[in-house]
């Protein structure tokens, strides 16, 4: 796998879709967070799939370039 330029990146990162998709994903998590602050302990695989779903998220947003370059090398 070849890995992006940096420049590429940046571009991706501050594209409106991508943006809107992080704008979603960050959305996502704080549904979570709400719905756990209500209901949980009442079923204990519910909050451990939401718990889950916002660690994926923050994980996902947090990425950087230099992760990327990690991965592949």
């Amino acid at each position: 796998m070849q890995i992006p330029s940096r420049s590429d990146f940046d571009n991706w990162r501050s594209d409106p879709v991508t943006r809107a998709f992080f704008a979603a994903a960050r959305e996502r998590v704080e549904d979570a967070k709400e719905l756990l602050s209500i209901e949980a302990g009442l079923n204990p695989n519910q909050d451990n799939l939401l718990r889950g779903l916002i660690q994926a998220y923050r994980e996902m947003q947090d990425f950087r370039m230099d992760d990327l370059e990690e991965v592949v090398a």
